[in-house]
């Protein structure tokens, strides 16, 4: 895109499709940066007057599209043409970035296509979505598309340490979450720290304190938390709690997401086998399959931890 800017043939309208925390979102700004950036080498430079009044949401040029109770209307549309139909304060082009731009209804829909038929001279449409499919055909057939990657659990990873989150709870949601998004807000929760620590805690007490795990897993969980999210997460946790024991005991200790609990691990991974991790694995993954289907909270992480127990 960048020779594309440097030689005047942008195209009047691209789509940036892609899961969340993808970088849609960033890519979409620093093209924006790009088309504006007074040093005109078709990149950003990032302290020009424009670059700066971008980033910062003040370029006059520059018009962010978002969805109102999660819904783009036919009247944010005409609004937008409307401001289009000025000329433009800063320089030959205007720019506008739709956020989610399958959340449109159909007369926006509507609305925005014939726009994309008969563009002005030097308007840029940047759409962003996460869904693509939800998007018409003859939308899709008048965008440049770009496609986006999720970011991988190591990527994630860095990114939050960077953020100064702890690297464990890092690594943990890291795996855990489906994109960047999902795991900072993770990170951000106390209830993540402390669901993490309830895992380890009733991991050592089903392999060392008998049916007082029981004790555990009502006092400390079933009494505190009855969000099916929220146990959902505590699920997932102790599945990678027995992963990394597994890990472990087959000399894989680079791949081992809690690191830095490396003392309780090798403690109780010398306690179990490899077969009885395996059978705990499935046995956590068909608990989370039966609370998926309403089954009875209690009951059903009751007999988890017999079942964890008696193997």
């Amino acid at each position: 895109m960048h020779r594309s800017i440097k030689h005047n043939r942008l195209s009047h309208a691209y789509l940036f499709s892609g899961p969340k925390g993808a970088g849609k979102k960033k890519m979409a700004k620093h093209l924006t940066e790009a088309i504006f950036c007074l040093r005109q080498d078709g990149d950003s430079c990032g302290e020009c007057k424009n670059c700066r009044l971008i980033e910062e949401g003040n370029h006059l040029d520059v018009h962010w599209v978002q969805p109102e109770r999660n819904i783009i209307r036919k009247e944010q549309i005409k609004d937008l043409q409307k401001k289009f139909s000025y000329r433009a304060a800063e320089s030959n082009h205007k720019v506008y970035i739709m956020e989610e731009a399958d959340k449109m209804n159909q007369e926006a829909t509507n609305a925005l296509l014939k726009f994309l038929e008969e563009p002005p001279a030097g308007v840029v449409a940047i759409l962003l979505t996460s869904n693509i499919h939800g998007l018409l055909p003859t939308i899709l057939s008048r965008c440049q598309i770009i496609s986006f990657n999720a970011p991988s659990p190591e990527a994630i990873t860095k990114q939050l340490e960077q953020e100064g989150v702890r690297p464990g709870l890092a690594r943990a949601a890291a795996q855990i979450a489906h994109d960047l998004e999902e795991a900072r807000t993770l990170c951000q929760t106390e209830s993540f720290a402390q669901m993490r620590s309830l895992v380890i805690q009733l991991s050592e007490d089903i392999m060392e304190r008998g049916t007082y795990a029981l004790v555990t897993i009502h006092d400390k969980l079933l009494k505190q938390e009855k969000d099916p999210d929220k146990i959902d997460l505590f699920l997932d946790l102790l599945l990678l709690w027995f992963r990394d024991l597994l890990l472990f005991l087959l000399g894989q200790e680079s791949q081992i997401t809690n690191n830095d609990q490396m003392e309780p691990i090798q403690k109780q991974a010398l306690r179990i086998s490899q077969r009885r991790l395996v059978e705990g694995m499935g046995t956590i993954l068909v608990t989370k399959n039966r609370l998926t289907h309403y089954a009875n909270l209690q009951l059903s992480l009751e007999d988890m931890v017999l079942r964890l127990q008696e193997g």
